[in-house]
């Protein structure tokens, strides 16, 4: 019996031994392991800093995003445009190249001209059919925003909303645009300007508006092209820009002012309309006696000769189609009979007496201009 109980006795101590043993072990084991997880987490933070911008930076993806939605700047009138439009030496030159300098601000446009309470087309650019313009005819009456813009207001109108407009833009932008063109202080016609594919920008259309009326109304007092202004600047060395400065500093007279002034209206040479030939006109004249004329005399007699072609001009811009007609039927006088008296008016109060009296300029371009050089059309 007692030697049993001293088996079972031997055999639990060994067990305690051995679980002592076991439990030492995997103590050692355990603490290894949670020094190495120790190790492995201080590695983790390490490797991955508080600061996740240093590790995947998200800073330029975001600008880059920003810059994406941003709305993109407004095209902008160049210096390039604004000498094209000043090299125009003839009427039709500065408005053919004003739509042309429009594409980048709107879609289709077209110049108007209002006459009394009527509207026609002069010429336009952005539409499928070029000449369509020009066969607009319509009562001011019938558009609101026409009605607007013959008072001096620039009008932003849908073009769904206004009947005559509706018509003429049918198809060519959901928004139109409606300058005054003034010249002399009066309302002489407008652009309209569709929004395009790239939107409508107002101000720059208003703005090239603006500098049309300008060139139109100085092209007969502007000899020099380019203007100046618009010249590319010289850029000066040391001793230039020291001779420079002392030029500078030696005062100067301003040479006097041209006496000559522009006729009211869209001013110019001949206009001819889309689509047409533009033609040389030389009105076969008997030799003229030698006239031994001053300076003075015949600066005096050119700037004659300017402003009755610009005022035979205005004429005929107002009334391309009655010309037409009037040619054919050999009776131009009859049927512009109140716009020639009244032109013939204005050259006569701006032109000196002597002048007329040794010349007749303003009847040598109703014959060039309004007759094609066939002085029987004009039925006088």
């Amino acid at each position: 019996m007692k030697d049993r109980e001293a088996v079972l006795a031997e055999l639990e101590g060994t067990r305690e031994r051995a679980a002592r043993l076991l439990r030492a072990k995997l103590d050692a084991v355990a603490a290894q392991v949670r020094e190495a997880a120790a190790r492995a987490a201080g590695d983790l933070e390490v490797v991955v800093p508080p600061d996740l911008e240093l590790l995947v930076p998200l800073a330029p993806v975001a600008k880059a995003l920003e810059a994406m939605s941003a709305p993109a700047a407004p095209p902008r009138v160049s210096l390039e445009a604004l000498r094209q439009l000043d090299a125009g030496r003839a009427q039709s030159e500065v408005l053919k190249g004003f739509l042309g300098q429009l594409a980048p601000f709107c879609g289709a446009r077209a110049i108007l001209v209002f006459r009394d309470s009527e509207v026609s087309g002069w010429s336009g650019d952005g539409f499928t059919d070029s000449g369509v313009v020009r066969g607009w005819r319509g009562s001011l009456g019938d558009s609101q925003a026409l009605a607007r813009a013959v008072s001096g207001v620039p009008v932003l109108v849908n073009s769904s909303r206004d009947r005559l407009l509706g018509t003429w833009f049918a198809g060519q932008g959901d928004v139109l645009l409606v300058v005054p063109m003034s010249l002399r202080g009066k309302v002489v016609g407008a652009v309209v300007a569709a929004s395009g594919d790239l939107g409508l920008v107002a101000e720059e259309v208003q703005q090239l508006t603006y500098l049309a009326g300008l060139l139109l109304e100085t092209l007969a007092v502007r000899p020099v092209v380019p203007t100046p202004a618009l010249l590319e600047p010289e850029s000066l060395g040391a001793a230039a820009a020291e001779t420079a400065r002392e030029t500078a500093a030696v005062p100067f007279e301003m040479p006097p002012a041209p006496a000559l002034e522009v006729a009211p209206g869209i001013g110019g040479e001949e206009v001819v309309p889309d689509g047409a030939a533009t033609v040389e006109l030389k009105v076969p004249v008997a030799p003229a006696p030698v006239v031994l004329r001053s300076a003075e005399e015949e600066r005096k007699h050119e700037e004659a000769r300017r402003f009755a072609r610009l005022l035979v001009s205005e004429i005929r811009l107002y009334n391309e189609q009655a010309v037409q007609e009037g040619r054919a039927a050999h009776d131009l006088y009859r049927r512009l009979k109140e716009d020639i008296d009244r032109s013939r008016e204005m050259y006569e109060q701006r032109v000196a007496s002597d002048v007329r009296a040794s010349s007749n300029y303003f009847s040598e371009e109703l014959v060039r201009i309004l007759a094609d050089g066939d002085a029987n059309a004009l039925g006088v």
